[in-house]
């Protein structure tokens, strides 16, 4: 009863500060949306087979992992993930022959705090993929998660062609997806209301033109999308669509792995393998439990 007696006047409150000070109530909102937050850089328990370092961009200072050696496989996360989601996939693949990389998008992890937008995740994607695509072990496919495969999906074709690309539970539907973080906002309805108007109109300008399935079309060929039948984030029936209608996309359903799980499931491990033309179904990886509460 307390909580909900706090909620109740946190709500009222930000109504009232809207109405005194002009454009509170938008940076607000814009400075809980765009801005996940971090993780204790303590709690993330590094392999020490990986080694971090830091990459330099005009927008900011990324921060990276990179493990193995030989041709270079690119891990992309997606809104409010970090890095270290896909340790247990990048070590995998240090034992087929693969060096692997991933990196936290500006404002996540422990890259350079700043605002988040769809747009700036796809610019550093570009800058990232831009980088390995000249280093001499060359880049060797594209793997992504949840918002991180629009990223992908939107980077520059020159250094996309013709490379394996292995999406995890899509984000089909950038707009709904980003209203539904709206909601769970702590926030007076009549805010979350205004605020979405305002979004509907950047939508259409903005990132209509950025949806997944506009821009992954002319790379059906040559990717494999792995969707849970449970996941409350991004619904099934979006990947089943799309791979209706480009059939050569090839399409992995999972089972009672959730939207975050499915990353590192086994079926999602197998099939990464069998899409990067490596079928030892011999080498496995054990899946690590990431104890963030250490």
């Amino acid at each position: 009863m307390i909580s909900k007696a706090f909620s109740y006047l946190g709500k009222k409150t930000s109504l009232a500060l809207s109405k005194v000070v002009p454009g509170w109530a938008d940076s607000r909102i814009d400075a809980l949306l765009m801005a996940p937050k971090p993780r204790d850089s303590k709690t993330i328990r590094v392999p020490k087979e990986f080694k971090q370092h830091e990459i330099k961009s005009l927008d900011g200072t990324i921060n990276a992992y990179r493990t193995g050696s030989g041709p270079t496989v690119v891990f992309v996360h997606g809104w409010g993930g970090a890095a270290y989601q896909f340790f247990p996939l990048m070590r995998g693949l240090t034992r087929c022959g693969f060096s692997a990389l991933a990196f936290d998008h500006l404002g996540h992890g422990q890259s350079e705090r700043k605002p988040t937008t769809l747009q700036q995740s796809i610019a550093t994607t570009n800058f990232v993929l831009h980088q390995v695509s000249k280093s001499s072990d060359g880049l060797a496919a594209v793997v992504g998660h949840s918002t991180g495969c629009i990223a992908i999906a939107n980077a520059r074709n020159n250094l996309l062609k013709d490379l394996p690309l292995f999406l995890i539970a899509p984000i089909f539907n950038y707009r709904l997806f980003f209203l539904k973080r709206l909601v769970k906002l702590d926030l007076h309805s009549d805010l979350l209301k205004k605020y979405a108007t305002r979004f509907a109109r950047a939508y259409k300008h903005e990132y209509q033109k950025l949806e997944l399935a506009r821009n992954l079309d002319k790379y059906g060929d040559t990717t494999v999308i792995a969707h849970d039948r449970d996941d409350p984030e991004s619904p099934l029936s979006d990947s089943v669509a799309f791979c209706k209608k480009y059939p050569l996309t090839k399409l992995l359903v999972t089972r009672q792995c959730d939207h975050l799980r499915i990353i590192n499931s086994e079926s999602v491990w197998q099939e990464l393998k069998s899409h990067l033309n490596y079928d030892d179904t011999t080498i496995n990886f054990a899946e690590e439990i990431l104890d963030t509460n250490r």
